[in-house]
């Protein structure tokens, strides 16, 4: 059987000074916008509509299609990224549904 992977999880760590926070919004925000320019660009018209209801919807397989770390990464921040702007994401879909 395999072993669970080691994660350093936020809760263990000392609280990050508001200068490290902010560093590491602006960090989000850059690599969402590097990595995912269609998911920014909607988020940013959604969030102009002043909806405080507002949902994206994201297909599973657009994400860690290939169980890579980064993929798995990269939605957690694009959920986050979203959540910074008052946006709730809905991921749908079975494995390789789109395939």
């Amino acid at each position: 059987m395999a072993e669970a992977k080691r994660l350093r999880m936020g809760t263990d760590s000392p609280s990050p000074s508001t200068g490290e926070e902010n560093e590491r919004i602006e960090v989000l925000r850059a690599t969402v916008k590097k990595y995912l320019p269609d998911f920014a660009r909607g988020v940013a018209e959604i969030a102009a509509t002043g909806d405080k209801d507002s949902t994206m919807v994201l297909h599973q397989d657009a994400f860690a299609a290939g169980y890579d770390d980064d993929e798995y990464m990269l939605l957690g921040m694009a959920v986050k990224y979203a959540g910074l702007h008052g946006i709730s994401v809905t991921v749908i879909g079975k494995n390789h549904e789109t395939f």
